[in-house]
């Protein structure tokens, strides 16, 4: 294991030079390859190192080289281009100014003498919000070449495979992989939490029954279902826009093991917004014929599991939608907690002081199973209505784009943008979700992406009319 983990870290170092090195001269897609490539693995790859090493140093300087690859790629590439940056323009959107007024709150409620939490404690939960805005202003500010796009694209449709596989094979054997990487003495000597649950990990990797959750390549069960809903957006896409039979073909089976690997994780929240996904994406391409008979399906299905199949799966669909299942009780215990502290405390309990992010201290949170009441509760009812007309701004934009643009590569980009953060908003309802790296910190990219040709497009038509 030792040889392992001087293998990966070796890799991982020239890694981390190639996509700064790259980055600098003016390549920003290795930005994204670093996301892509990396960030699903990111867990994964500090229980290979802290199985190899022992060594706590180590995995903090893992956690950390993460921030430094996010921060200093984005001011080596707008300070390493021959433009100065006083000499150029920039025309701040709705959406810019949204994002910066909830990055300007949270600053003011990292120095403002609030809640319990320590500076420090603040500092890293700050610090890990920012890193949202910087992946925003990123794809901002830097251009996406499509062939660079497309092969994004492809390296996703190789992950989606691979993830699949792994949690296909940890379903045949009925063992988890992070049982095999040494998940329970990590989480206890490094996070100081005790092993939970039936299989000696934690609690989201099991449902109802005990019956197990897989999280194949990714940090828990939930972080893999929610980027679930990412591959099942790439892969709608591809289907429905391919030409060639062969293709669809090929694009179906890819969808059906994204619908079996939603099984394997077995995450309600996002089935749920996977069908949600599927009814918007065939409303704002205009497959109404198909959007009927597939409602109907899926309607016709929901009643045969709820009339006809077995009672386990019948009880666990009342509990759900009766909050009588100890996961959904959970949540609403801490919606309830949540809603309570923000109505006394309008303007918030201070930073670092809900949620689940590293940072916040257990002892003394409160709630922390709803990303708006996380918000919420530490920076008042104003953040929450920041983040919210933040994210209806972005799921406008790039269906909106989709819609309006003629170009196959630019519709793409919007439809995977607009979907993925539609599809994200149940699992915000039910989980700390931006702590979700690789879904979040992608598809933040892409709304970046989204606003930079969304503006484009826009002014292009302003001219166009103005002239006619």
């Amino acid at each position: 294991m030792i040889v392992l983990g001087i293998i990966f870290l070796i890799l991982y170092s020239f890694f981390i030079l190639t996509v700064l090195s790259k980055v600098y001269d003016g390549k920003p897609v290795y930005l994204l390859l670093y996301i892509v490539l990396f960030l699903p693995v990111y867990s994964v790859f500090q229980l290979v190192l802290y199985d190899a090493f022992q060594n706590s140093i180590l995995i903090n300087l893992v956690k950390y080289s993460k921030d430094f690859v996010l921060i200093s790629s984005f001011v080596l590439y707008l300070t390493g281009t021959r433009q100065s940056l006083l000499n150029r323009k920039f025309k701040f959107s709705f959406l810019d100014k949204l994002i910066l007024g909830f990055l300007s709150l949270v600053f003011l409620y990292l120095f403002i003498p609030l809640g319990e939490a320590t500076f420090f404690s603040k500092a890293i939960y700050a610090k890990n919000i920012y890193l949202i805005g910087i992946v925003y202003f990123f794809g901002r500010n830097t251009d996406l070449s499509f062939e660079n796009w497309n092969k994004i694209l492809k390296i996703l449709i190789g992950l989606i495979i691979f993830s699949f596989t792994i949690a296909l094979s940890e379903s045949i054997i009925e063992t988890h992989l992070h049982s095999f990487l040494g998940y329970s003495k990590y989480n206890l000597e490094i996070n100081d939490i005790d092993p939970q649950g039936n299989y000696g990990l934690n609690w989201s990797f099991e449902s109802q029954g005990a019956q197990p959750r897989y999280a194949s390549l990714f940090a828990d069960p939930l972080e893999f279902s929610a980027s679930l809903i990412l591959f099942f957006v790439i892969s709608l896409w591809y289907f429905m826009h391919s030409k060639f039979r062969n293709n669809k073909f090929f694009y179906f089976t890819i969808i059906s093991i994204v619908v079996f690997s939603f099984f394997l994780a077995t995450s309600r929240a996002s089935m749920f917004s996977a069908v949600l996904v599927l009814i918007l994406a065939l409303y704002i391409s205009k497959n109404y014929k198909a959007l009927l008979i597939g409602g109907s399906l899926i309607f016709s299905f929901f009643c045969y599991l709820y009339f006809f199949s077995e009672e386990e799966t019948r009880y666990l669909i009342q509990d759900t939608l009766s909050f009588q299942n100890t996961s959904s009780l959970g949540h609403l215990v801490e919606w309830i907690e949540g809603i309570l502290s923000i109505y006394e405390n309008p303007f918030g309990v201070g930073l670092a002081m809900s949620g689940n992010a590293s940072g916040v201290d257990q002892s003394i949170k409160i709630g922390g199973e709803n990303q708006f009441l996380i918000y919420g509760v530490q920076m008042g009812v104003i953040s929450v209505i920041l983040y919210l007309l933040i994210l209806i701004k972005s799921i406008w934009n790039s269906l909106d784009l989709y819609i309006k643009s003629s170009n196959s590569n630019i519709k793409s980009i919007g439809f995977i943008a607009g979907l993925t953060k539609f599809g994200l908003l149940i699992p915000l309802f039910t989980a700390n979700a931006e702590l979700y790296l690789f879904v979040a910190l992608f598809s933040w990219y892409l709304v970046g992406q989204v606003e930079k040709l969304y503006n484009s497009y826009e002014i292009n038509n302003k001219i166009k009319i103005e002239n006619n």
